[in-house]
């Protein structure tokens, strides 16, 4: 974790520790009594955690849905039902039909 949040370092190795920390991080940006590094109830940014939270958050959103890694991400950081969400929303807009055409597509199809 850097000195200072406001800027912080996004290495993987960071990123797996906010990831294994997030229950810490969400009470510290609520205010809760939790600790990352002193920053619960009234001591460090709670706007600097809640932006965080936030930038961790959109970047799981670009991840591919159909890796199963992931899920895995979304459920560390308590977000397993928008996965379901986002998923069967996917799921939806590729119908057998798609699919079908797609392999036309890729067989020299032109229409």
């Amino acid at each position: 974790m850097s000195d200072e949040l406001g800027r912080e370092d996004f290495s993987p190795e960071q990123i797996r520790w906010y990831l294994e920390h997030w229950d810490q991080l969400a009470v510290a940006a609520e205010g809760g009594t939790g600790s990352l590094a002193g920053n619960g109830a009234g001591r460090g940014d709670r706007l600097t955690l809640a932006c965080l939270i936030a930038d961790l958050e959109a970047a799981a959103d670009k991840l591919p849905l159909d890796w199963r890694a992931t899920a895995e991400v979304y459920k560390l950081q308590h977000r397993g039902r928008i996965w379901v969400q986002r998923r069967l929303q996917l799921d939806e807009r590729y119908s057998v039909d798609s699919a079908i055409a797609a392999m036309a597509r890729s067989l020299g199809w032109k229409g």
